[in-house]
């Protein structure tokens, strides 16, 4: 019988050094577990700053690009309206001439025609 007890002792010193390590490896990862949590947490934080940071730096870029384009745009309409008067200004005075000999290069044959078609 003491053998059987023994075996049981045994047994018994077996089953507590097993859960003692169970226990201290249960412990060893909630510990760890922990401390990635906190690490993942920091992380999500750091990269939310980074993105705003991202975020505000490419607004700002965007806000000067479009500043810059409307400035163009701006410089466009004086262009376009320069042209605008310098043509009309051309218009106003290469027209009348171009008028003027285009009547006299066909008024003799006007001429000719109504003549023909006068009754005598």
């Amino acid at each position: 019988m003491d053998n059987g007890i023994s075996t049981v002792r045994n047994l018994l010193y077996i089953v507590l050094g097993l859960t003692l390590l169970s226990i201290f490896a249960n412990v060893y990862l909630g510990t760890e577990l922990a401390r990635n949590s906190g690490e993942l947490d920091g992380l999500r934080q750091l990269l939310a700053k980074e993105m705003m940071g991202t975020a505000v730096d490419q607004s700002q870029q965007l806000q000067k690009r479009m500043d810059q384009l409307n400035e163009d745009a701006a410089g466009i309409d004086a262009k376009l309206q320069k042209a605008q008067d310098d043509f009309v200004a051309r218009m106003n005075r290469e027209l009348p001439v171009t008028m003027d000999n285009y009547f006299k290069s066909r008024a003799p044959m006007v001429k000719s025609q109504v003549m023909r078609q006068i009754p005598r």
